[in-house]
């Protein structure tokens, strides 16, 4: 793609040192690591659960997308959202199931997206390549699906939460629309359990209908 989340992703990455040869976290438990990760923000043992889960991930991206490189950048946008949710995480959860999760999510909105693509090249007159695949036109039902589980948010909490997926950070929604950063994140939060109520079904189907290699 590479999205901006991605691209904080790299950053921060770069700027994390490398884990040490022997290092004492490669022997930490799962829930060791998420404490330190989301009660006091230790990067090193972020870095020790990214080298823990990413090639799953990254392997299951591509069997979704069929492309390595919008694979790498799905998963690297998952480790993005998962550092900024830290704070808000229940380390008593699975953190493989939660990845996997948010990974799911990435790559129906990538879908989505690419859908969104074809819809504007179609109105601007180009036409559609004998190539394109069912599995991508179904995706018309999830997308009009999703435009109407967005019609049922409260107005403010959809106006935030399309901000939100239009790359707008924290800190500029809540200038636009004149609120706090904590009401932001809380209108986000509750889109996405509403989302995730009203798209369950739709959601295993979506990743029913991505390529399998």
């Amino acid at each position: 793609m590479p999205s901006a989340l991605s691209s904080i992703f790299l950053s921060f990455l770069l700027i994390i040192p490398a884990l040490p040869v022997n290092h004492p976290y490669s022997s930490y438990s799962e829930q060791a690591l998420m404490t330190l990760v989301c009660e006091q923000d230790e990067e090193l043992a972020f870095r020790e659960l990214y080298r823990r889960h990413v090639r799953l991930l990254v392997h299951t991206a591509i069997r979704k997308t069929g492309v390595k490189a919008i694979a790498e950048d799905l998963v690297q946008e998952t480790f993005v959202k998962f550092w900024l949710g830290r704070h808000k995480f229940d380390i008593q959860k699975n953190i493989q199931a939660y990845l996997n999760g948010t990974l799911r999510h990435c790559i129906i909105n990538y879908y989505h997206q690419e859908q969104r693509k074809q819809v504007l090249a179609l109105e601007d007159g180009d036409f559609v390549p004998d190539n394109v695949t069912a599995e991508n036109l179904d995706f018309n039902t999830l997308n009009e699906f999703y435009e109407q589980s967005l019609l049922k948010l409260p107005e403010k909490c959809r106006v935030v939460f399309t901000l939100s997926r239009k790359g707008y950070s924290l800190k500029e929604i809540a200038g636009q629309m004149d609120i706090s950063e904590k009401t932001v994140e809380a209108h986000i939060s509750k889109a996405l359990k509403i989302l995730r109520v009203e798209m369950k079904d739709y959601i295993a189907l979506a990743v029913l209908m991505l390529p399998i290699i």
